[in-house]
């Protein structure tokens, strides 16, 4: 079954950057002007869309996003040159994460890969 995970950013440039540089989350195997589309696994994409509109609220947004990291002390150095923090750990599930979010404010989840 397919599976996409669709996030909306005003400045598609610099979360291209950020998803595929900081984040590491895949290969690309769409990018224009106005979309970036990241292949997670055979059956799910994460889609950049350009979207222009002025009432989206990114950071307080009802949708996240989660993933496995295997490394998280890297990433953690990697944001912190775009200015950008990971939360404390916190447990989910029995699982040790983070929050943490992109340059339009939209929040993710970190999950430590065991």
């Amino acid at each position: 079954m397919y599976h996409e995970i669709v996030i909306q950013t005003g400045n598609l440039d610099t979360c291209r950057y950020f998803y595929r540089e900081i984040l590491q989350l895949g290969e690309v195997i769409m990018d224009s002007n106005s979309f970036v589309m990241f292949k997670l696994t055979d059956q799910t994409m994460l889609t950049l869309e350009a979207c222009s509109v002025r009432y989206l609220e990114h950071a307080s947004g009802a949708v996240h996003f989660a993933f496995e990291c295997c490394d998280v002390p890297a990433l953690a150095e990697r944001l912190k040159k775009d200015a950008v923090a990971l939360s404390d750990p916190f447990d989910r599930m029995g699982r040790t994460c983070y929050r943490g979010c992109d340059p339009d404010g939209n929040a993710f989840i970190v999950i430590q890969k065991n």
